[in-house]
């Protein structure tokens, strides 16, 4: 190995917080995904849903050491663009900086992990603007038909969106997300990824020294009731019906993984897919129909979404049925296989040029399989594809069984989707 190729490392402190680290020589900046338990499957069911992505806001308010606005200023001097998000498990730090900033930046982003202010000043501020994007849903009705899936395709507490319910969010005090934060937040479960320009050694050190004292982690959320299943209807006065189909798939720990991705890709991914082809090039049904996989770490799941008239929704439905079922039974050619891996390992090699994108991946493996993998080896899982292989995984993965088990959401004026 030389020096210019990127190296990954990766420690665990003793008190569970795990750091994973891959240098890359020529990089002058440094990007940063920190995973801190307290996503939106940990929000309580009976009066906190949409705590999560209340946190994700109020925790850039500031420090013991500054407030809101010099919290910001400070960063903003370092060069550091950053944000917080909610997924379904943690919260999501993310920053980019010059690289020589990465230690000034982490001393300023490990306390607001591990101890924001939450200035009582901001909740109204930080409601106001979850209340917006929760109100916001109705706007987008290919997100909302999307939202309204999962909410009976996932079993709970997985089948919430994360922007809350709103008369959650308007009960919520400070003292309840100050709590809740400090109940579920902590370093068993926490995973800090960073790429770019770092010294590995140097921020072990720095954060077995600024962590010292932290401790609790709460243990990940699992399903305690099944998903709903079935098909949602939802009725609104559009112009068009919008379609979202939900399917079972492997997680990411499973072998056959990367084989239904490129089966997935084959199907829905691109102006060359079945899908599309067929739907919307030959017969004009639908604007938009496409298919998209989702690998997680105890739940996978196929979308195919589409886009169609009030006229022609039936049809539209009876023709996704048929390349869904053609596909099952013959699987993928030589041909299309190829051109998917080819997709797939662009998709690679663009994000290795993109610091936050590499970092989010190094989190997210080391999350969901224990390892954070090297370029080469993900490149060269992808050029080990076989045809076959691929086939097989559809024979058994995506035949009758898969689609008979599968989830439907409709939206659109009552008289096209059978109300």
């Amino acid at each position: 190995m030389t020096d210019s190729e990127p190296v990954i490392r990766t420690t665990r402190l003793d008190h569970g917080l795990e750091i994973v680290t891959e240098r890359h020589a020529s990089r002058r900046s440094s990007s940063l995904c920190w995973l801190v338990p307290g996503g939106v499957a940990h929000d309580p069911l009976d009066r906190g849903d949409g705590w999560a992505s209340m946190l994700s806001e109020y925790l850039l308010r500031g420090i013991e050491e500054h407030d809101s606005r010099g919290f910001s200023d400070a960063l903003d001097r370092l060069g550091a663009r950053r944000s917080v998000s909610a997924d379904s498990y943690h919260q999501r730090v993310s920053a980019t900086m010059p690289g020589d900033r990465l230690p000034a930046v982490l001393d300023l982003l490990t306390p607001m992990v591990q101890g924001p202010r939450l200035p009582a000043d901001a909740l109204d501020p930080v409601r106001a603007l979850c209340l917006q994007e929760l109100s916001g849903i109705e706007d987008d009705p290919a997100q909302l038909v999307g939202l309204r899936l999962d909410e009976i395709r996932y079993p709970i507490p997985f089948e919430r969106h994360g922007m809350g319910n709103e008369e959650h969010l308007r009960a919520t005090v400070r003292d309840d997300l100050a709590d809740h934060w400090q109940s579920v937040s902590g370093p068993r479960g926490s995973i800090l990824a960073i790429a770019g320009a770092v010294d590995h050694d140097q921020v072990v050190e720095q954060l077995k020294r600024s962590t010292a004292d932290w401790e609790g982690g709460a243990a990940r959320p699992e399903a305690s009731h099944p998903a709903a299943g079935g098909v949602r209807l939802v009725e609104r006065d559009t112009s068009q019906v919008h379609v979202a189909l939900g399917f079972d798939g492997p997680v990411a720990g499973d072998p056959d993984a990367l084989a239904f991705r490129t089966a997935v890709g084959v199907l829905g991914g691109g102006t060359s897919s079945r899908l599309f082809l067929d739907v919307r090039e030959r017969r004009g049904l639908a604007y938009a129909v496409g298919s998209r996989y989702d690998e997680g770490l105890a739940l996978g799941a196929v979308t195919i979404s589409a886009g169609t008239t009030p006229e022609r929704v039936a049809e539209t439905l009876d023709r996704i049925e048929f390349v869904l079922t053609d596909f099952g039974r013959s699987g993928p050619t030589d041909e299309e296989v190829r051109r998917i891996v080819v997709m797939l390992r662009a998709s690679v090699i663009m994000q290795q040029e993109e610091g936050p994108s590499r970092a989010r991946q190094l989190a997210l493996e080391t999350f969901r399989l224990d390892r954070a993998r090297s370029m080469p080896e993900i490149l060269d899982a992808y050029a080990r594809i076989d045809p076959d292989d691929v086939r097989r995984v559809v024979a058994e993965k995506l035949g009758d069984h898969w689609r008979a088990a599968g989830t439907r959401c409709l939206l659109g004026p009552s008289s096209a989707i059978g109300l």
